[in-house]
């Protein structure tokens, strides 16, 4: 099958990747100069590695290109553009040669009812939506879910295209959930919102349980054997971020309060998270008897998770921020952010970016694990007893094992631990 994809996002490139692997002809048209010039080049796109491999490979076979000409021997496109190329989009509505294709499908990440949009604009009914649960750092094994959401018109003919589209990825007709356009737009946002609804209660709950004396860690492994409940996302620590994550989430609030139907939850969870964030900087005011002026606290991680370079919402932010503004002297380390961290804070004297883990944590009064970075899982404890000031670690993702890095020397603080 010939397929036109249009748009710089990664979901275009995610896209690409899958539908070329099992060997349909991708006419990847990025409307985008500088991401052009990064794939001619064979620069690391989207900060993913994996991902750049794997185009690159399919470039080179040739089941990816980018000559115009590809375009008029496609019989699906595939929508997969960034927000301000919609915009564009909006504003000078689309080429007309897209009214000819027998399917169009919308990989973009826009919102609640945004495909009816560009149905308008692209003047061809033949239009469905598959929403994306793409994870920045993880984005190819991320693609490959249990099963496809489509939302269609239903229109029998479309959707066996969908089929045959996908076959090679998606092989089984119980794979295919299909439903209204609108109904899988909110199912986007509403598993997003409640991913995040796990990760905000498990917070909330920590907190209570360290209030209590008891060992968050038990209470989730026990609750995990539970097979209403499962184990993904019941990891306590110190909130969540990521652009796309906390996008849909108050994008889920705008949603559910144009009901009229509002019942605060959404609110509350988004609070939660937010309050989280700065749980790290409520130990250290609490570990230093609220006198933090000239001490230095290092950290180790800053991006939002690990295997990515990306700060968007993520909690380091507001740590730093409480912590400047006490006078601590921060001192931070991770693996890809920190080109970021610099850009975001070019002229602040109490952020030191240091390019070796352990260098972050010399001359530390607390070393606080924010990012749960591979390379942070087992530390050299007695290197960190020479060069470290005080022995304290706070470890907001819970990865130690509190009772042996109490062992080593060092006092410890988890989250609900």
């Amino acid at each position: 099958m010939n397929i036109h994809i249009m748009g710089a996002s990664v979901n275009a490139a995610v896209m690409a990747y899958h539908l070329a692997e099992v060997g349909h002809k991708i006419f990847w048209q990025t409307q985008d100069e500088a991401l052009q010039q990064k794939l001619q080049h064979q620069a690391l796109i989207f900060d993913d590695h994996d991902l750049s491999v794997a185009i690159y490979k399919q470039i080179e076979a040739a089941r990816i290109c980018f000559e115009v000409q590809h375009v008029v021997v496609a019989n699906v496109a595939v929508l997969a553009l960034t927000t301000e190329q919609y915009e564009y989009f909006l504003q000078n509505h689309t080429d007309i040669v897209l009214q000819q294709f027998d399917l169009i499908v919308n990989y973009s990440h826009l919102g609640l009812g945004k495909t009816d949009h560009l149905q308008q604009l692209t003047n061809n009914q033949k239009m469905v939506y598959i929403p994306d649960f793409l994870q920045e750092g993880n984005l190819l094994r991320s693609f490959l879910t249990p099963s496809l959401i489509v939302g269609s018109q239903g229109d029998m003919q479309v959707r066996a295209l969908v089929q045959e589209m996908f076959r090679p990825i998606f092989p089984l007709a119980t794979q295919y959930n299909f439903m209204s356009i609108r109904a899988a737009e909110f199912t986007k946002l509403s598993i997003s919102g409640f991913l995040a609804t796990k990760v905000s209660f498990m917070n909330d709950l920590s907190n209570a349980a360290e209030a209590l004396g008891v060992d968050i860690e038990e209470v989730r492994i026990a609750m995990s054997t539970d097979t209403r409940i499962g184990e993904q996302y019941l990891y306590p620590g110190c909130g969540f971020g990521g652009g796309s994550l906390t996008r849909d989430v108050l994008t889920l609030k705008e949603v559910v309060q144009d009901t009229g139907n509002a019942n605060g939850l959404l609110d509350k969870i988004w609070d939660i998270n937010e309050y989280q964030k700065e749980i790290i900087f409520r130990k250290l005011w609490t570990l230093f008897d609220c006198q933090l002026r000239g001490k230095v606290i290092a950290f180790w991680g800053a991006s939002f998770k690990p295997n990515t370079n990306s700060l968007a919402q993520a909690p380091i932010l507001n740590i730093l921020e409480a912590c400047w503004a006490q006078g601590a002297i921060t001192r931070v380390h991770d693996p890809r952010a920190l080109d970021n961290l610099q850009q975001k804070y070019p002229n602040q004297p109490l952020l030191q970016l240091c390019q070796e883990q352990y260098e972050a944590a010399q001359g530390a009064d607390a070393l606080c694990l924010v990012t749960e970075w591979k390379q942070y899982w087992s530390p050299d404890y007695a290197m960190l007893r020479q060069i470290m000031r005080l022995p304290n670690v706070i470890d907001g993702r819970n990865i130690y094992h509190p009772h042996y890095v109490k062992q080593q020397g060092f006092h410890y603080m988890g989250i609900g631990r």
